[in-house]
């Protein structure tokens, strides 16, 4: 093609009549390479694994695995009716935490200091029920004794505080599966 010349400057999608004698329709060879490694490249792209979800260091410190059965269970009753105001592991760090006057415990530190029958009336007459602030609720009437006893085995668990491991493995709690007696 010489650019000099004015009818070689006209685009072939201008003039049809000249698409039918453009380079492509030309080398059906070349069409059709191309056609393949545009085929290729999107399968491999869409056959890309999912990049792994990210973990969330309060779920890989409290993995209902590393639990008894029981305290999974109690952690389970824990995040769903607790964790607003005592915080996922039960540090008094909860998301409505800061609203509170006194704020909730830290449970290392409070559950120490607790007997096991007044954690009993805690959980079920709510803490009004040993004369402190009104503002943690009864849940005796709307939790099953069973749900209550496996809340008591967690609130054990997490009273503990954390063992790390050699070699700075996670935290394993004590009495949990695996870890220290």
């Amino acid at each position: 093609m010489n650019p000099r010349h004015p009818e070689e400057l006209r685009s072939p999608l201008c003039h049809p009549e000249e698409l039918r004698s453009s380079r492509a329709t030309r080398d059906p060879q070349r069409c059709a390479w191309f056609a393949a490694l545009l085929l290729v490249i999107v399968t491999v792209a869409g056959c890309r694994a999912a990049p792994p979800p990210a973990k969330d260091a309060v779920q890989e410190a409290f993995r209902d695995d590393a639990l008894s059965a029981q305290a999974a269970r109690g952690h389970r009753v824990f995040l769903l009716r607790c964790a607003t105001c005592h915080g996922p592991e039960g540090r008094g760090d909860g998301q409505n935490a800061y609203n509170l006057q006194p704020p909730p415990p830290d449970f290392q530190e409070s559950l120490a200091k607790l007997p096991v029958g007044d954690r009993r009336k805690v959980i079920e007459g709510g803490t009004a029920a040993l004369g402190r602030s009104p503002l943690c609720p009864p849940w005796g009437r709307t939790l099953a004794p069973d749900d209550v006893d496996a809340l008591l085995a967690w609130l054990e668990t997490a009273a503990r505080p954390a063992v790390v491991g050699p070699g700075g493995e996670p935290p394993v709690r004590p009495g949990a599966a695996g870890g220290p007696p």
